[in-house]
């Protein structure tokens, strides 16, 4: 086996042996960036592949030669400068170069280093660089190093080599690049190369899927990457433990409005595995995120991806406002660079099916339209399949020839059938409101959708009871849907005995008809669509339009997710399956999908991993949830330490320790109550409400509804004009008030309130 490669052809399974500087110097080269040509000598080479090696080397040249151990410039340590460096290296000097840069790895430099950052020793691999003397040198920052903020891309630089920026021994030149809205300011001398070294660093970034660090050089007029490393100040995760925090990636807005109503406790390693999937897939780099466990969505991605795509920030951030709810004063969202043309790329291999490697789908558009229709069969047969599997060997291959297909024909068909219906969920509403009014559009986006998914567990509940269907038919059509049906760890319906039976029992002490309420409210939508109508004769053809297309958005947005949630199923039954063949049980979702996937192939070390995750996970399940918005650097036990600590929102290096007492959101449902509140914050508390109360707590699900019917309002912290609790709320013609952030703070159970579901407030009687 070789042991010194070039650059330029150095094979895929070598690249971890190179260490951390050689990798990035190959990656670099490989994507086409200016490096200098050089080569890498692999840790386990000897004296005779290092003679070799260098005897093909130029004369003509001079060389850097550098260390690159294994553990050195990655996301966790970057030892610059612990190691020897040597520069203006001749050819004849070489060998007596590499050596000294070998043992330099035993000098007391990368012990006390080792010592101080609790690290391990590890081999050293050297790169051999053709040296480039420099007019200047510097480095380049593609974020702040201490707030994450990559707004604006920092960088300083000295003339001549970058060694005495390092040292300090010379003073550094600064310069700024404005990293959305492309301006430099600084130093004259590098403003003709300021745009090239700017594309470079958004390059780089983007390849890299993180902020780096980046060594430069001009020499002779011509701009040279000489290195680039993570910035690991600004580290998301440890993956072997399952230590995540999202916060740390970078300064950006988290919110929990959409995603914490579907995660309702931490995800397991298996769950936050499947969310990063998704971003990979959809190439919104962590849309979707965790702090310890707890699910939050990264605004900052979609308004970065809406400028990206030619929209003004202003009305990027009107954009996702909806998902925010009331802010501060004075707080808006940070925004990075984006790539619009690698998203619009990504976005349509998906469509198209060419993204799936060696599982491209195939289907006609008739044939994916049936696929949509008939997706939950497909996924109880899938389902029984894997039932029958017993071996490690029968799982991995029933995974890459049967699931790896039908679930990309799956995602590929239902991506097909999105089209409009998308965009006319998010600006139908507002088109309503603007033809009408807010208080009229509220009356007449209640009433108006007709049996949707998240109703359909409650009201065919009623329907079993009556006689119309059987328990097979409600298992049928809402088997998969609970509490945390998300989550790979949660058991469905359909997996539980005599769920049905337990279910009605449960039901009948509430003693409300959910039907008469769904009439109830059916009616007083025909009601006030016939007023406006009357009202608004020349109106009438455009209302009824505009209200079909938002029945019609909505209904899509629920049938997907019900069908989505049929492969979450299929995918759990696959990893209990590899739980039973390698006696894990329910561990098995302290596995990454990946990682699962490893093991069927007969690679057990992930196993040890296990432990670790476990402890941490068990430790997430104990915290009480952390802020509903949260900007900025987060830090868990600070803020559980803090005895003034608000949840509602959090932003790193302000004083927000003063929750507002007041309770405002977004109209959720139209009505105005007065009663006496229950503050529930789990819904294994929820037979605790009483008929007629108002229900606030942090926010609802699919798992919520069949207490609905029993309250006379709900106020939630999290949640938009989207959420489950705005639509099903609006449904049953039941007031409610959604996203404040801090209504269960303020609010205490016992207190009267009057809830405005047309104005959005909660005022305490």
């Amino acid at each position: 086996m070789r042991t010194v490669y070039p650059f330029s052809s150095t094979p895929g399974e070598v690249i971890p042996l190179c260490g951390g500087k050689g990798a990035s110097l190959i990656r670099m080269t490989k994507m086409g960036l200016p490096v200098p040509e050089g080569i890498v000598i692999t840790a386990g080479a000897s004296s005779e592949d290092i003679t070799e090696a260098l005897s093909f080397l130029s004369d003509k040249y001079t060389y850097a030669v550098r260390s690159s151990a294994l553990n050195e410039d990655g996301s966790d340590n970057s030892f610059a400068g612990q190691y020897e460096t040597l520069t203006g290296v001749a050819k004849t000097d070489l060998e007596n170069a590499v050596k000294t840069v070998r043992g330099s790895a035993d000098n007391l430099r990368v012990k006390e280093y080792l010592n101080n950052a609790n690290a391990e020793a590890s081999d050293i691999a050297v790169v051999v660089q053709r040296f480039v003397k420099p007019t200047y040198a510097g480095v380049l920052f593609t974020a702040d190093a201490v707030t994450g903020s990559s707004r604006y891309i920092v960088g300083n630089f000295v003339e001549g080599e970058g060694e005495a920026l390092v040292s300090g021994r010379k003073n550094a030149k600064e310069f700024r690049i404005d990293a959305i809205k492309y301006s430099y300011s600084g130093d004259d001398v590098m403003r003709k190369h300021a745009r090239k070294l700017y594309k470079f660093a958004c390059i780089i970034r983007d390849e890299f899927k993180c902020e780096t660090d980046i060594e430069w050089a001009v020499s002779e007029g011509r701009l040279y990457i000489l290195q680039a490393r993570p910035i690991t100040t600004l580290k998301r995760a440890d993956p072997d433990t399952f230590m995540v925090n999202g916060s740390k990636a970078g300064e950006y807005m988290l919110t929990k409005t959409n995603v914490g109503e579907i995660f309702m406790k931490p995800l397991t390693p298996a769950t936050y595995s499947m969310l990063e999937l998704i971003n990979n897939v959809l190439y919104l780099p962590q849309w979707l995120d965790a702090i310890e466990g707890q699910a939050y969505m990264n605004v900052s991605v979609l308004c970065s991806m809406l400028m990206a795509m030619g929209m003004k920030e202003e009305k990027a951030f009107g954009a996702v406002k909806d998902l925010v709810g009331n802010l501060p004063e004075g707080q808006t969202v940070p925004v990075f660079p984006f790539s619009g043309k690698k998203f619009r790329k990504n976005l349509w291999e998906i469509l198209t099916g060419a993204k799936a490697k060696g599982h491209k789908c195939k289907l006609s558009k008739a044939q994916k339209k049936e696929m949509v229709d008939n997706f939950p069969d497909v996924c109880r047969a899938l389902i029984k399949e894997i039932r029958k599997l017993k071996t490690n060997e029968e799982l991995y291959r029933y995974g890459c020839d049967v699931l790896a297909q039908k679930l990309s024909d799956g995602l590929a068909s239902f991506m097909s059938a999105s089209g409009s219906n998308i965009m006319d969920l998010f600006s139908m509403r507002k088109k309503i409101v603007k033809l009408t009014g807010e208080e009229t559009a509220n009356k007449l986006t209640g009433g108006c959708l007709g049996v949707i998914e998240s109703m359909k567990p409650l009201l065919m509940l009623e329907d079993v009871i009556s006689g119309k269907v059987t328990e097979e038919e409600f298992m049928r059509s809402c088997g998969q849907r609970a509490v945390n049906e998300m989550e790979f760890s949660e058991k469905h319906p359909y997996e539980i005995d005599d769920y049905v039976k337990k279910a009605i029992e449960d039901y009948k002490t509430q003693g409300v008809s959910a039907h008469e309420l769904k009439a109830k409210s059916e009616a007083e939508f025909a009601k006030a669509l016939d007023e406006f109508v009357k009202a608004n004769p020349s109106k009438a053809k455009k209302i009824r339009k505009l209200i079909g297309k938002f029945a019609a958005s909505n209904a899509f947005r629920e049938d997907f997710r019900a069908k989505g949630v049929w492969s979450l199923c299929v995918m759990r039954e696959w990893l209990l399956g590899v739980g039973r063949a390698n006696g894990l049980g329910d561990d098995v979702f302290m596995l990454y999908i990946k990682e699962a996937i490893e093991l069927t192939k007969g690679d057990a070390s992930v196993l040890a991993k296990i432990p670790a995750r476990k402890t941490n996970y068990e430790r997430y399940l104990n915290n009480p949830p952390f802020p509903n918005v949260i900007i900025g650097r987060f830090e868990p036990s600070e803020w559980l330490s803090d005895p003034k600590r608000r949840n509602d929102f959090y932003r790193s290096g302000a004083d927000v320790s003063a929750s507002d007492s007041a309770v405002k959101g977004f109209p959720g449902a139209a009505g105005k109550v007065t009663g006496k509140v229950r503050v529930i914050d789990s819904i294994d508390k929820i037979d605790e409400i009483e008929p007629g109360e108002i229900l606030v707590t942090g926010a609802t699900n699919i798992g919520w509804t069949r207490v609905f019917p029993k309250v006379s309002a709900i106020v939630t912290d999290i949640g938009a004009p989207l959420s489950h609790a705005a639509i099903v709320a609006r449904e049953f013609g039941i007031p409610a008030v959604v996203g404040c952030g801090n209504a269960t703070t303020v609010l205490k159970t016992g207190d009267t309130v009057e809830v405005d579901g047309t104005a959005g407030t909660v005022k305490v009687m």
